[in-house]
């Protein structure tokens, strides 16, 4: 019984598997590249964030770096829509107004070993 556990366990992801599969592909890129470097970059651990306005979903990549990389914010489908500072307000891409979005849930959050 106790290795039936340990082996759900094992197979279990570390994020939702109701996201798109172009985020599932993002995350496990992210992951490798977390190993690469053993666990978290100096600016912190990285993250990825689900926000909503009610009708579109966007997500938000937090890169988590001190190199002045900004927020970045991808649509549903996967496409590019800006990189910004501040991820409270403003416009971005199509969207007028990233105020009338709001978070949803965390998808994923880089972790140190």
């Amino acid at each position: 019984m106790v290795l039936l556990i340990l082996g759900i366990s094992a197979c279990k992801k570390d994020y939702p598997k109701d996201i798109p599969d172009w985020l599932k592909d993002k995350i496990k890129e992210l992951k490798k590249e977390t190993r690469r470097k053993n666990g978290c970059g100096m600016g912190g651990c990285a993250s990825i964030h689900e926000f909503s306005d009610g009708s579109e979903t966007i997500y938000l990549w937090d890169p988590a770096t001190y190199t002045g990389t900004g927020f970045i914010f991808y649509d549903y489908e996967g496409n590019f829509l800006c990189e910004k500072g501040d991820y409270r307000s403003g416009p971005c891409g199509d969207i007028l107004e990233l105020s009338s979005f709001v978070f949803i849930r965390r998808i994923w959050n880089e972790t140190n070993f």
